[in-house]
Formats: structure tokens, C-alpha cells, sequence
């Protein structure tokens, strides 16, 4: 089965999307997977929004991705800001054919310098709950945010839940694209399943500590037995691969983690 990462930068338009995903589907993709906060703006230019005009930028979003949606029969994941009356939520949602399942982040980051946990009005349970698990063909999805990614609890609830292929956005920074290939590779290794990481590029100009944040990219599809199998480099491109159930199972028989 062919799944797809795409890697860009923030506030991108219908008809930028719209290319991309056809190019997708006229591959035969069935799953695109987009890395955080390409819809709008990065997290530390929308703190200090106007709310009630950020809810109204929220709706369009929305809208472009349910079209496209339409257009091009392909289940999508994109992280994106969810508005609920006055509250505002970091979700994900998960599209086919105009419909959308959403799943609210359950672990925000909470650092002084990026606290998307003061700022998002998600609930962070004691107990983490499994994420939203939907099938394509004979493969098991779920979904997870980048910061998730550290957390073990939810790889236990994947283990449990049988799950092939894990998609994982990404807002990475900071030189770290050494730490988040480890950490994906082993997770992917121990919990015998594939990892398609989506990770976002462009920069973030920190005025006030004089400081620049590159997001450096390094979408990349990992297999179960941790290996790298396709990745992107810094700039903005479509990574198209394939995820081999037949591998999977005899890797699964093979460390018996699962």
C-alpha cells in the first residue's frame, strides 16, 4: 500500500494543496499524512491572535480540506486548530470523502518557550486513551502528535491494539533530527509497526531572544524493524512510499514483540 508524508511550510493555499494531493492520488496513495501547523500560522504567532478572528481563519481551514477531501478520495490526517464555542483545541483530524473524525491532543507541551499547555484548552488526562485506530485495506492505523511521541503509554495501547502503522506529525526544531530518528526508529523496532513521520520547514524568527527556529524537515517512513525506508531532506516535497504487509507479518512472527 502506498502512503504519502507531505512536507511544507505554514499557511499554505487550497490550490498548493490541491497539487500535491493529486499528484498523491494519480500514484494510488490511500493515506497523506500533512506536519503541524501548515494550515495557518506556527503556534508562536498565533498566541497573541485576535480570537475571535483566529475562530473565522479556524472555519476556513476547515472547509479547503473537507473540499479536497471530496476531490481526491484519499483518507488525510491533518493536525489542525479545532474551535468549539470559545475554546480553541490542538486536534488532528482524520478525513475521507468530506467527513472528519477529530482527536484532540493529549499531551501538550508545557516549556516556557513553546506552552502550547497554557495556551489550548485540551483536557490532559491522568490515563491516557487510545487514539482514533481506523482501517485501510488490511492495515490498522493510528495517529499521534509529535510531542506524543515520547510518552510510552500510548505505544503500550498500539501493542494492545494491534496497530501497523502509526502517523506522526511533527513541528521538530532545534537541530534535534538525530534524537527524533532514534526515538522513532526504536519505537518502531519495538513495537513491530511502521512509522510515517511528517515533519514541517521554514522558520520562526524569535525577535525578542534573537534567536532563529529552523524546522528542518526529515519526513521519513520507518519499518518494523527500525530501519529507514524513504525520507525527504529540508525542503518542501511529497514523500511517497510503500508499507508491505507481508514484511510486517513476518517481522511480527519474527521478534514475537507483538
Amino acid at each position: 500500500m502506498k502512503v504519502g508524508a507531505l512536507q511544507l511550510g505554514e499557511n499554505k493555499t487550497q490550490s498548493e494543496l490541491n497539487a500535491y494531493l493529486k499528484a498523491a492520488y494519480d500514484q494510488k496513495v490511500k493515506v497523506v499524512v500533512l506536519g503541524e501547523y501548515l494550515l495557518g500560522d506556527f503556534f508562536k504567532n498565533i498566541e497573541n491572535k485576535d480570537k475571535k478572528k483566529f475562530l473565522n481563519e479556524i472555519k476556513s481551514q476547515h472547509t479547503m480540506l473537507l473540499e479536497l477531501s471530496c476531490k481526491f478520495p484519499m483518507t488525510l490526517v491533518a493536525p489542525m486548530i479545532e474551535g468549539v464555542g470559545n475554546k480553541i483545541y490542538k486536534s488532528m483530524a482524520i478525513i475521507n470523502k468530506g467527513k472528519a473524525l477529530f482527536y484532540r491532543s493529549q499531551r501538550l507541551m508545557p516549556y516556557e518557550h513553546w506552552n502550547e499547555a497554557g495556551f489550548f484548552d485540551n483536557t490532559l488526562p491522568k490515563n491516557i486513551k487510545m487514539p482514533p485506530v481506523f482501517k485501510v485495506g488490511n492495515l490498522k492505523f493510528s495517529v499521534l502528535f509529535g510531542y506524543e511521541l515520547h510518552f510510552d503509554e500510548f505505544w503500550l495501547k498500539f501493542k494492545q491494539n494491534q496497530i501497523d502503522c502509526v502517523l506522526l506529525p511533527s513541528a521538530s526544531t532545534f537541530d534535534s533530527s538525530l534524537r527524533w530518528r532514534s526515538i522513532i526508529k526504536m519505537r518502531a523496532f519495538l513495537n513491530s509497526c511502521y512509522i510515517l513521520r511528517a515533519n514541517r520547514i521554514g522558520q520562526y524568527e524569535d525577535v525578542e531572544n534573537k534567536t532563529t527556529w529552523n524546522f528542518y524537515g526529515d519526513s521519513l517512513l520507518v519499518n518494523p524493524a527500525g530501519e529507514v525506508m524513504d525520507c525527504l531532506g529540508d525542503r518542501e516535497e511529497l514523500l511517497i512510499a510503500e508499507i508491505d504487509k507481508k514484511q510486517l507479518d513476518l517481522l511480527k512472527e519474527c521478534w514475537k514483540f507483538r
